[in-house]
């Protein structure tokens, strides 16, 4: 199916907080955003427009979500034309641990290929090429990971996106 409309997409960690997760669904209605992928949501429910990953940690929100696949720390599904695929990558793993996921990220990009495949998650990962005024280990990994995998970084900013005291995030 083509591409036909335009779609607006929404993606955030909640950090497991029930109000956050409220929250996220308010502004999905009022911005009207089509699809959103939540990393560490404070529960999945059991309803069709919900399409969580095998653990839990991320899932998509979607009217319409079809050909669904998981594993851990990813979810993917087709609506309107376009493959969304929710990641999530928890801080305290390994960088080899990090890499592993991405080749099995990457084999579930590639099943999709060559329809239009969306990329959406927290991945925990700082580099320049999406806006981070420093690089590390893991931004370096999946700034690779994108390129020999064919997709291309759509989000810029210098703004945090995420700020507390053990950090901070650039997505915007």
């Amino acid at each position: 199916m083509p591409v036909t409309a335009q779609f607006h997409f929404l993606q955030g960690n909640i950090n497991h907080c029930a109000r956050a997760q409220d929250l996220l669904l308010q502004s999905m209605a009022e911005w009207s955003i089509h699809v959103a992928v939540v990393a560490e949501p404070y529960f999945i429910p059991a309803r069709d427009n919900w399409l969580g990953c095998a653990d839990g940690s991320v899932a998509i929100i979607g009217e319409t979500l079809i050909d669904p696949s998981r594993g851990r720390g990813w979810v993917a599904a087709v609506t309107g034309g376009i493959i969304v695929v929710g990641a999530y990558f928890s801080p305290n793993k390994s960088l080899a641990d990090f890499e592993g996921f991405l080749v099995e990220l990457g084999a579930v990009v590639g099943r999709y290929h060559p329809r239009p495949v969306l990329v959406l998650g927290d991945l925990d990962a700082k580099s320049s090429a999406w806006g981070s005024p420093v690089n590390d280990p893991r931004g370096e990994v999946l700034e690779e990971w994108t390129v020999t995998t064919g997709l291309v970084v759509l989000n810029r900013g210098s703004e945090y996106t995420c700020a507390r005291a053990c950090g901070s995030g650039v997505g915007r």
